[in-house]
């Protein structure tokens, strides 16, 4: 109620806008005059024209005065309404289509409509209801009325489906499309098909080829009254020669002028622009290439400026300029350009100047290198494509592209998503400079021969020192007479040697990292199949021949093992979790796992399940696990980057989005700005097939776990509630953990109850809960358990079956297996609480 009370005090106009004020007002002031004769002489026809001409020009007048003409005028717009009050009356009984058929939204037709449509005075009528009504009765005389109406609200696509309707009963004019057209200059989005955010194109309406002949000639007329840009109908694109013709000499904005040269020509109109520039000077010739390059056929314009040779290599440059940073064919760069010839390249270099094809011709290497230092995605993507310079190698380039993706996480989430886009970009690029098929082969090759380097074992006195693979951790291993040492002794690390085997350390643990999170990784959450080639090509490194072993493989013929169990000769496929589960083996393998003594590299065997609920199964198409919940919207969008998300404006139709097999995992959010400005609120998940929500019953098992597991960290890590979030997810692995060390260890004392283990240990009966480590002693006691340093150091009978950095599940389980000692525990702190509860 606060900003009508401010418009009534009429605050003072500020100097700037005081003359153009003076002026709308007068020009609004003799419509007033010319609309009173219009009503004495009973020329209705001439009101109806007026009325839509008058709110127009309020609107302008208003933009032009910045906002103060139309809450300054209330007397000429009650005269506006008396004048048609008086001209149009309304019948106390007038239906909704007699109610709206006015051209000026007078009070009285105002409080009728709210009237007949149940609306509060305090929001806008909305009439896409009406609309679909009317569509449906066939009616095209109301149909038309509700696009000319000026009362209420008709959606962008409510009108397009009015006009699609009209369409089909033959009944579209100029009238009736310019005003439309006026009111909205972006209806074409929805006319044309195009989505404002970048998302899939809808299909264009049924009326968009009727539609366009009318948006022509109403652009040419406004074009020629010198109407500004942001005034003309937006987004359709116009057609005819005159239009081209028209820019060449415009001398207006160059907006207007930019989309008139790039109007639609037929074959003939393009041999007509060509035979007509033939003659004029090199200026006019530059200026038309230019105007035609977003058309697409500037090509056409080539033999004109001497440089017929070069349609290929232009076709090239503007499928690059349009796919962004995206991978590109190498060899058809350098075909084309060799086409063209060097100096006719030059030449088309100068005139669209594209870094990818310098790079690939090797014409801009300096420039390059400086945009990869400022982390620019292009030159990024360029980098790769450059020509090995003199004493360069293949290795040498892709150690410097894993250099430059080490700093992607220090950027935003989505710059650090594109970021390492970028970086792939390059890798396929370099695997094309190198002869290799792909970046996947690139890196494996580039892989091996940086391990290669292997210093070989050497000795230091009496000692043995080599760099080796404890499973997915490469360690320095010291030996003396054969057996080896816990810690590297003194002589060791002062000698020289002993950097180099450091040096060769971080370079396999850099490996292995990439290794573990990048391949092994994907493999497991997604299934993808691995070709023998390509799994004899892990094997062949250090960090691929210690950890692939450890994870469990199903073959071509169903198979499921370890890798020296299945078969290695077809396709293998990493088996998630959810096969195993389908099929009543996880809990085999599980135990299998801890028997081994296996620690794979990323979690699989026991890697958190999620599966569809029956609500969800209720709710067909949209899952609200996670909705509700509060997560801090800078650690979140970090998070959410992390795993391949791109997080969006509160505008977006959803506010995060991923690739999720051949689906899209989309995710509503309700926060004001973007993810990074406070708090977020999780919303409904959904999957999309294009624009289409895909039922979650449909949605592949794996592919919803997967997504879940990303929220279900969200939601962990970076909530804000008083409470930390109990992932019942969470908590069944580590009961899984534990259930399997429970069997292995013989750990007669404990068992598991849902999400809490119970230790019945020699002092007192223990539930510890799986998703926070508290220790609740029966029957209604608590013991802090919290020692320096405490799950920092794993329990000495504690294993766990998997790499992954998970300290909560270490500290848990060190819990549980301390309490069923609890007869060794010595710390003063834990016996006293333990003293104080005994003695109750």
């Amino acid at each position: 109620m606060a900003e009508p009370h401010r418009l009534l005090r009429h605050d003072p106009i500020h100097d700037i806008y005081r003359e153009a004020f003076a002026q709308e007002r007068a020009a609004l002031a003799d419509r007033v005059e010319q609309v009173r004769a219009a009503l004495k002489d009973g020329d209705l026809g001439l009101l109806r024209e007026l009325g839509p001409l008058v709110l127009e020009q309020r609107r302008r007048g208003d933009d032009r005065t910045g906002g103060n003409l139309e809450r300054r005028t209330a007397d000429l717009d009650q005269a506006f309404s008396d004048a048609y009050d008086e001209a149009f009356p309304l019948p106390p009984d007038a239906d909704l289509r007699t109610v709206l058929d006015t051209p000026w939204p007078t009070a009285s037709r105002d409080a009728a409509l709210r009237a007949l449509l149940g609306c509060s005075i305090w929001v806008t009528p909305q009439l896409d209801d009406v609309a679909d009504a009317f569509i449906a009765a066939g009616d095209a005389a109301a149909m038309r009325v509700l696009v000319l109406t000026p009362l209420g609200r008709v959606t962008r696509p409510a009108v397009t489906r009015l006009l699609d309707a009209l369409h089909a009963h033959d009944a579209l004019d100029a009238p009736l499309i310019e005003h439309a057209f006026t009111v909205d200059r972006w209806l074409g989005n929805t006319i044309v098909g195009r989505d404002p955010s970048g998302g899939p194109p809808p299909s264009p309406a049924a009326c968009a080829d009727a539609v366009r002949p009318y948006v022509d000639a109403m652009l040419w007329r406004m074009t020629a009254a010198g109407v500004p840009d942001h005034e003309l109908p937006q987004v359709i694109v116009p057609r005819g020669l005159r239009f081209v013709l028209r820019a060449l000499d415009w001398t207006g904005e160059d907006r207007t002028g930019q989309r008139l040269g790039a109007a639609e020509l037929s074959d003939a109109e393009r041999a007509q622009l060509a035979a007509h520039l033939a003659g004029q000077p090199l200026e006019v010739q530059l200026r038309a290439f230019a105007l035609r390059r977003p058309a697409g056929d500037a090509e056409a314009l080539l033999p004109v400026l001497g440089l017929a040779p070069a349609v290929a290599l232009l076709r090239l440059i503007d499928e690059i300029e349009a796919a962004g940073v995206a991978r590109h064919d190498r060899a058809q760069i350098l075909a084309a350009a060799a086409t063209a010839g060097p100096d006719v390249t030059a030449k088309l270099l100068k005139l669209t100047p594209s870094e990818l094809v310098s790079a690939a011709l090797g014409g801009n290497r300096a420039a390059v290198l400086k945009r990869v230092k400022n982390n620019a995605l292009a030159g990024i993507a360029a980098y790769g494509m450059l020509p090995l310079a003199e004493g360069e190698t293949v290795p040498d380039r892709y150690t410097t592209l894993r250099e430059v993706a080490k700093r992607g996480p220090k950027l935003g989430p989505n710059r650090r998503h594109s970021h390492a886009a970028a970086v792939e970009v390059a890798l396929e690029h370099l695997a094309q400079v190198a002869g290799l098929p792909d970046a996947s082969r690139l890196e494996t090759e580039c892989e091996i021969q940086l391990a290669e380097a292997t210093p070989p074992p050497w000795t230091c006195g009496d000692y043995t020192v080599a760099v080796v693979m404890d499973g997915p951790d490469p360690v320095i291993a010291v030996s003396s007479s054969a057996k080896p040492l816990k810690t590297v002794p003194a002589a060791v690390r002062a000698d020289a040697r002993y950097t180099a085997s450091r040096e060769y350390q971080d370079l396999l643990r850099d490996q292995a990292r990439r290794l573990r999170t990048g391949v092994i990784e994907r493999l497991v959450a997604t299934g993808a199949p691995v070709t023998p080639d390509e799994l004899a090509g892990l094997r062949r490194l250090p960090a691929g021949a210690s950890m692939l072993p450890a994870l469990l493989w199903r073959d071509r013929n169903g198979a499921v093992g370890l890798l020296d169990d299945v078969d290695p000769t077809g396709p293998v496929n990493a088996v998630h979790p959810y096969d195993l589960y389908d099929t009543a083996q996880l809990a085999h393998w599980q135990a299998e796992v801890v028997r081994r003594r296996l620690r794979q590299p990323v979690k699989q065997a026991f890697r958190e399940l999620y599966v569809l609920t029956p609500a969800e199964r209720e709710a067909v198409d949209a899952s609200q696990r996670f909705a509700g919940h509060t997560v801090t919207g800078r650690v979140a969008g970090q998070l959410l980057s992390g795993r391949g998300w791109r997080t969006h404006d509160d505008y977006a139709d959803h506010q995060a989005t991923r690739p999720a097999g051949k689906l899209t995992a989309a995710l509503s959010c309700d926060f004001h700005g973007y993810f990074g400005m406070g708090d977020v609120e999780i919303g409904a998940l959904r999957f999309l097939s294009g624009r289409d929500t895909v039922p979650l019953a449909d949605v592949p098992p794996v592919v919803f776990s997967e997504v879940m597991r990303d929220l279900d960290l969200v939601v962990s890590v970076a909530g804000t509630g008083p409470a930390r979030f109990d992932s019942p997810a969470r908590a069944q692995s580590r009961a899984e953990v534990l259930a399997a060390l429970i069997d292995d260890l013989g750990l007669r004392r404990v068992t598991v109850e849902g999400t809490t283990a119970v230790v019945r240990g020699s002092r007192a009966v223990y539930r510890v809960h799986l998703t926070s480590g508290s220790i609740h002693v029966e029957p209604g006691g608590y013991l802090c358990v919290v020692p320096a340093g405490f799950g920092g150091k794993p329990h000495r009978r504690l294993f766990l079956p998997f790499a992954d950095d998970d300290p909560m599940t270490s500290v848990v389980l060190s819990k549980v297996l301390l309490l069923a000692e609890d007869e060794k525990i010595t710390d003063p702190s834990i016996l006293a609480q333990l003293a104080v509860l005994a003695a109750r």
